[in-house]
């Protein structure tokens, strides 16, 4: 009997050590910003740059460098998917690959309008977070000239960082919304269809068309 409980006492002791922690992934938990830091040091950098414009027209060296930094926070792969839904496993990787870049470039170009606007006219508060493990939701408020926004932010780890993968607009949520369209346009229309249409809405968008 003695010979059972050392064995079971050495297969507890061994089971414990398996599901430790790693110590690499609790440092770096711990040395990571909560989501509201990272959205704010996300925004200042963005401000920064819009801060350095000679007016309300920005150059487009300028334009540039801002949409990098405001959509530098958001994991666009993760958005696509969400988007894409129960159509994305179908897809081929060459046509994963367009869409990411077709449906990123969009919405990073909606970004910019968006956050510009944000800055410009109001001062984004954020006022709560709530975190789960790896993954949070920022709830925050824009009080704009005629009206007050509020955006919730989900955000998730992406390696070592916290990355936004969805925005929840005055209750609506952006994932969501987007997969939603999609699968109604693919349910009357072939795949190729939607992506012509995207990539005309890019076009669009870069040519400052509505």
């Amino acid at each position: 009997m003695t010979g059972h409980r050392s064995l079971l006492t050495a297969l507890l002791a061994a089971a414990a050590i398996v599901w430790l922690p790693h110590p690499g992934a609790e440092a770096a938990a711990a040395a990571r910003p909560g989501p509201i830091e990272f959205l704010k040091a996300n925004d200042a950098r963005a401000k920064a740059l819009l801060a350095g414009a000679p007016g309300d027209s920005l150059p487009a060296a300028l334009r540039d460098s801002l949409k990098r930094e405001i959509n530098r926070a958001f994991d666009f792969e993760t958005l696509s998917r969400l988007a894409l839904g129960d159509h994305w496993a179908a897809r081929t990787p060459a046509e994963r690959a367009h869409f990411v870049a077709t449906f990123s470039a969009i919405i990073q170009e909606q970004n910019f309008d968006s956050f510009v606007r944000y800055y410009r006219e109001g001062q984004i508060a954020y006022q709560r977070e709530t975190v789960n493990g790896d993954t949070a939701r920022v709830v925050a408020v824009v009080p704009l000239r005629r009206e007050q926004i509020e955006i919730e932010y989900a955000l998730h780890v992406a390696g070592d960082a916290w990355q936004v993968f969805d925005l929840v607009v005055d209750g609506v949520s952006t994932a969501e919304g987007n997969r939603r369209r999609y699968a109604r346009y693919l349910e009357k229309n072939p795949y190729d269809q939607l992506i012509a249409q995207l990539d005309k809405q890019l076009a669009r968008l870069r040519e400052g068309l509505p």
